[in-house]
């Protein structure tokens, strides 16, 4: 095997996984966050109005659980 070849594999072997650790992370942040999923849940026409806000209190009462424990 090349060694310029070697070389190269193990920056890449570095950053697949850091990558993959940086798209968990704004996943998380924008897509799975209680914020973004109240929002997402006020925004959606399906839902009734009554959905809407029993997500939002339960989310809202667990962020405040949450934020006490700290």
């Amino acid at each position: 095997m090349a060694w310029w070849l070697l070389l190269l594999t193990v920056p890449i072997a570095l950053a697949i996984p850091c990558g993959l650790l940086m798209l968990s992370a704004v996943a998380e942040r924008r897509i799975l966050s209680p914020s973004s999923l109240i929002v997402s849940t006020a925004r959606a026409r399906r839902n009734t109005p009554e959905f809407a806000e029993v997500l939002v209190a339960r989310e809202f009462e667990r962020l405040l659980k949450d934020t006490q424990r700290r």
